[in-house]
């Protein structure tokens, strides 16, 4: 039986190792203490009651996440309903809006001010002009895009900025770059683009997303599994991983499921094709805090939605707010923020770093790239980074390790 290796116990590591388990003899290699990645659940105990919340990975929907969801259901994982809202709070405006419902979303306060009304004028004309898609060129920025369009400031600042800001966990500054048939596939795909369409169902893992990672291990084998084993070395022409404590592994097939920045540092004379397919998409870290302190939520509580987007900078300051997203049953409010300093230090429960991709190039042109590369010298890459960098796109980039291997 043929020995694959595989570095990285996110969700593409996970799936690939469950869609292999029958076909070769599976190592795969985690640099954490815990699988998972970016599905990392926490326990918080309030008056004997335990409750689990994520800090990674939180929501997938009934619609765009079908590999997904067959996965959680091969597996026998629970889930629920989740609650998907937003908010904008601009601090240096002094203004805040909320689509939390028709109530929050039809403000008095906001019902009578030009820049409310600019705003869903913006929303409208995106919708019209998405669903026009010969109108416009999709191989420009989308700082271009909106600039050509003429969209308004308000719109921009205080709906479009924000929403992609919080979606893809970027700054704007980086957001501003993205490709506008990239994000614009995205707004179509999962009913952003046209309002009157019906949204999905969004869900979260029941009592957290460690569940499905746990499922899975268990199908595989947990000692398939290896974690505190951080890759520092790859010698494609010996096949021979080498970790950071010094245990050597080879293999038959590689399998690289962590992200492009890693590969680059650890992977030894890479070919033209493997480099320049890992130059295409970057990484940047972001700060996340688990917390209690409210300060940086909507000025009413009853704004506050699951996404709540402070803002008083450049730098992206999303707030999450767990008792929603997760169903929390407990008192005591529990947000994870990412990027910012101004939180209350009494009142953090943990800190965490999380990198998430930044995005230059059409998706599509990235996996015409990777369908090029995987299998040069029997390595293969997956990972969310593949399409647009969620749970969905890092199972569906397993999937299609598996049309080239089996």
């Amino acid at each position: 039986m043929k020995k694959v290796l595989i570095v990285g116990a996110g969700v593409s590591g996970m799936s690939i190792s469950y869609y292999l388990r029958n076909k070769f003899k599976i190592t795969v290699l985690e640099k954490n203490d815990y699988l998972g990645g970016h599905a990392h659940t926490h326990k918080i105990i309030e008056n004997n009651n335990t409750q689990y919340f994520d800090s990674g990975f939180i929501v997938f929907n009934d619609i765009n996440y079908p590999n997904f969801l067959k996965l959680l259901i091969d597996n026998k994982v629970k889930y629920e309903k989740s609650n998907m809202s937003f908010s904008v709070y601009n601090k240096n405006l002094n203004y805040e809006w909320s689509g939390k419902n028709i109530k929050t979303l039809l403000d008095l306060r906001n019902l009578f001010t030009i820049r409310y009304w600019k705003i869903i004028y913006g929303i409208f004309k995106f919708s019209y002009i998405i669903n026009r898609k010969n109108k416009f060129n999709y191989q420009i920025k989308i700082s271009e895009f909106l600039s050509k369009n003429n969209f308004n400031n308000e719109f921009i600042n205080l709906y479009f900025y924000p929403m992609c800001s919080s979606i893809w966990s970027s700054n704007i500054k980086d957001i501003k770059n993205y490709q506008t048939q990239f994000i614009l596939n995205f707004f179509e795909n999962h009913g952003l683009a046209n309002i009157l369409k019906k949204r999905p169902q969004w869900m979260t893992v029941s009592n957290g997303s460690a569940n499905y990672v746990k499922n899975i291990s268990k199908t595989v084998g947990i000692d398939n599994y290896v974690t505190n084993s951080e890759v520092v070395s790859i010698d494609q022409k010996h096949k021979k991983v080498r970790c950071q404590n010094n245990m050597e592994y080879s293999y038959d097939l590689l399998i690289l499921c962590n992200h492009t920045n890693q590969i680059n540092k650890i992977l030894q004379n890479k070919t033209v094709n493997q480099k320049k397919l890992l130059d295409m998409v970057d990484y940047t870290r972001n700060k996340v805090i688990v917390h209690h302190d409210d300060k940086i939520m909507p000025r009413k509580k009853s704004n506050w939605c699951s996404w709540n987007f402070y803002y008083d900078s450049e730098n992206l300051i999303l707030t999450y707010w767990m008792n929603l997203l997760q169903n929390l049953k407990i008192e005591k409010n529990i947000f994870v923020t990412l990027n910012t300093e101004n939180i209350d230090k009494q009142k953090i429960i943990k800190t965490i770093y999380y990198d998430h991709p930044v995005f230059k190039y059409n998706k599509d042109y990235v996996k015409k790239q990777n369908d090029i590369t995987s299998g040069e010298n029997n390595i293969f890459f997956a990972g969310a980074w593949l399409g647009y960098g969620f749970h969905e796109d890092g199972v569906n980039s397993a999937i299609n390790i598996l049309k080239k291997i089996l």
